[in-house]
């Protein structure tokens, strides 16, 4: 029983530091797309803006298309960031959880000893 346990707490750990970095990649996105609409807004609107597609650069005729598009990316980000937080809160309690009854069940053993 207490190996089975264990080994919960090691995939919970495991599934906390995926949801992590899942989380990191997330933020840098969104501080990406938050420097590009930044610098979209600064550069004059008769100025060309390319966009990357893949390996190949083009150049965007409707920028407010483009800001539109980096507007949804950036949403997109931050509410999949909300929903990513509130998964590792609910497994970070589990966790939490099953550390107290590995806990209580080493004292007790300890103390029946």
């Amino acid at each position: 029983m207490i190996q089975n346990k264990l080994k919960q707490a090691q995939q919970l750990e495991i599934q906390i530091e995926q949801l992590m970095n899942q989380k990191y990649q997330l933020d840098l996105r969104v501080k990406e797309l938050e420097r590009t609409l930044k610098e979209l807004s600064e550069v004059k609107e008769d100025s060309p803006v390319y966009k990357a597609v893949g390996p190949l650069l083009y150049k965007v005729d409707d920028r407010k298309k483009l800001v539109d598009e980096l507007e949804e990316q950036k949403e997109l980000s931050s509410v999949r960031i909300k929903t990513l937080e509130k998964n590792q809160k609910a497994l970070e309690d589990k966790y939490k959880e099953l550390e107290a009854v590995l806990k209580k069940t080493y004292q007790d053993s300890k103390g029946s000893s």
